[in-house]
């Protein structure tokens, strides 16, 4: 790679690859949440019919197993990331996920919950060897310039794919379970055959998925060290490189902090769902709504900003969505969850999250030095996963001492008051400059 590569305008070539990435991990991202919400309402209403006690909890569980292998693997994704080319290790990443659903499929077949619990972890490790090879390719692709688009483009089609899938697989279940109840009232089968054909379908979606990392040009590998043993622990060091430069650093908690306020108000609609529905019939249709007002905010706030940084990215974003995710929290506090207004409220909180996001993504992939991208990637997402992970416990916590919802979300409203604040502090300049519409363009070397 040339040093003069970042300004070069990308080509033709470098579009077709980059647009071929986003079809694939939006892809990618709804078959692995429509999974998660096709388990989650069979495992209540196995819970709630008597047939599997032991399923109670179950979208903790599920949460604790999308950020454990980033934690466990994150070393190793960001050593193949960095050793071989990224390309290749896409598409290994993406034959693994159809070999990992068509297991989930048999599990579900064969009623075996476990098992397909344990496919869904299967499928957070492919995800893990996917995330620093796809976010460490862009630049690769688009250069400097069109970074912080290319950047907000793919995390918020990311955020829209979610969306989608929770929301159709939710209903689709719910739907396909009263068909069966009208036909065999009681039957203990019911919920298993309500995900069955929803799986089905999804498992087939992951076929595209394939072809489409074929249309990845393939760019040489950025690191020549070999397989160490030691790569396995090496998490700290990993966020020592994030540590090493301020600018890095602080971007980097600004979206674990995104992930951590994104896990809380995901469990926690999850949580209001249940006690609206009772964890039965009608659960899967309660928290679609509720996910699609969340990932709809976050849809909608990622591309705007997107919009906004399409030329230069501007960190002023920053505090206007933590501001914005903690107006949204505390109107939550004050709402009973019966209430049509909490979708809205969890939409702007949503939104807010994705103007944070957006901007922070693109300029710590900007700070990266070429060689070091994917390690400080793998470490962005273990600290990301630790964020996650923390907000799984706290909210399931919260949720067994049964801690009123308006509780919740005023906690949830000072951290957020209290990361808006010094957000303020950190960029005072591009913050004002943004709200008086006198942006000024992001250099390479500003702090």
């Amino acid at each position: 790679m040339s040093a003069s590569q970042n300004q070069v305008k990308p080509t033709r070539r470098n579009w077709v690859s980059f647009y071929s990435l986003f079809v694939l991990q939006t892809q990618n991202a709804f078959n692995d949440k429509a999974a998660q919400f096709l388990l989650i309402p069979l495992g209540g209403l196995l819970v709630s019919t008597s047939s599997i006690p032991s399923a109670s909890g179950l979208e903790y569980v599920l949460g604790a197993l999308i950020v454990l292998p980033f934690i466990l693997f994150a070393p190793i994704a960001g050593w193949l990331s960095d050793r071989f080319s990224k390309t290749s290790v896409i598409r290994s990443a993406i034959f693994l996920q159809f070999a990992v659903f068509l297991c989930i499929l048999c599990a579900v077949y064969y009623q075996n919950l476990w098992l397909a619990v344990f496919g869904f972890f299967l499928l957070s490790v492919e995800s893990v060897i996917l995330s620093p090879a796809k976010r460490g390719i862009v630049k690769e692709l688009v250069g400097h310039d069109r970074l912080g688009f290319a950047s907000g483009v793919l995390e918020m089609s990311v955020v829209l794919a979610v969306c989608i899938g929770q929301v159709l697989s939710s209903w689709w279940f719910d739907i396909n379970l009263i068909e069966l109840e009208r036909e065999k009232p009681g039957d203990l089968s019911n919920g298993w055959t309500a995900a069955f054909v929803p799986l089905l379908i999804i498992t087939a979606a992951t076929i595209p998925t394939i072809l489409l990392s074929y249309g990845i040009e393939k760019k040489p590998a950025m690191g020549k060290r070999n397989f160490e043993l030691k790569i396995l622990w090496e998490h700290f060091s990993q966020l020592k490189d994030l540590c090493e430069d301020r600018r890095i650093r602080l971007s980097s908690v600004g979206i674990a902090f995104f992930w951590g306020f994104a896990g809380f108000l995901n469990l926690a609609a999850i949580q209001m769902g249940k006690d609206t529905s009772g964890g039965g019939l009608g659960f899967g249709t309660d928290i679609a709504w509720l996910m699609f007002a969340a990932s709809g905010g976050i849809a909608a706030g990622g591309f705007i900003s997107s919009i906004i940084c399409r030329r230069n990215i501007q960190l002023g974003l920053v505090p206007i969505g933590g501001l914005m995710m903690a107006c949204g929290s505390i109107a939550l506090a004050m709402t009973p969850i019966e209430s049509s207004w909490i979708k809205l409220w969890i939409a702007i909180a949503g939104a807010g999250g994705a103007t944070l996001l957006v901007p922070l993504n693109a300029f710590l992939q900007d700070l990266c030095p070429p060689e070091k991208r994917g390690r400080i990637i793998a470490g962005l997402n273990l600290l990301d996963c630790i964020s996650g992970l923390l907000a799984v416990v706290t909210q399931g916590l919260m949720a067994k001492f049964d801690l009123p919802h308006s509780l919740q979300f005023t906690l949830l409203a000072l951290v957020s008051l209290v990361a808006t604040g010094y957000s303020v502090r950190l960029v005072p300049k591009q913050f004002i400059g943004l709200i008086l519409g006198n942006q000024r363009p992001l250099k390479k070397g500003d702090d």
